[in-house]
């Protein structure tokens, strides 16, 4: 008995390790809210630079509010597995004359910046 309890717990362990997240689709809105302006990015390449950008952001655990709206929304859509939904997460972005950027998670309250370059690339991956 106490085999087939170890043996369960081993196979529910490895299970458990394979499910990784993966970034598979990404949905911008811009402010203008132009229809040509908005759109979905399914591209692998592009889906993959968004992501690696927006993981260089420094993040504090901070509820803001900032003094106009954002200048852009990405929602991004990771599948953890193929037989559930997919889980969003949501960002505020504001592009500032230098070229920086300050993010907003609403949904876990925090708030990142990006430098100059990292926001140049985020905002010309998207466009």
């Amino acid at each position: 008995m106490k085999k087939w309890l170890v043996v369960l717990f081993l196979v529910m362990s490895l299970a458990a390790c394979n499910k990784e997240e993966k970034l598979v689709r990404v949905d911008y809105e811009t402010v203008e809210m132009r229809p040509s302006d908005d759109g979905i990015i399914t591209d692998e390449n592009q889906v993959k630079s968004i992501g690696a950008q927006l993981e260089k952001v420094n993040w504090e655990n901070e509820k803001v509010e900032m003094s106009r709206k954002e200048d852009m929304t990405l929602t991004l859509f990771y599948l953890y597995d193929p037989n559930m939904p997919e889980r969003l997460e949501e960002y505020k972005i504001w592009f500032h004359d230098e070229m920086d950027a300050e993010i907003v998670d609403p949904n876990e309250h925090r708030y990142g910046k990006l430098g100059r370059e990292d926001a140049e690339k985020l905002k010309n991956q998207v466009k």
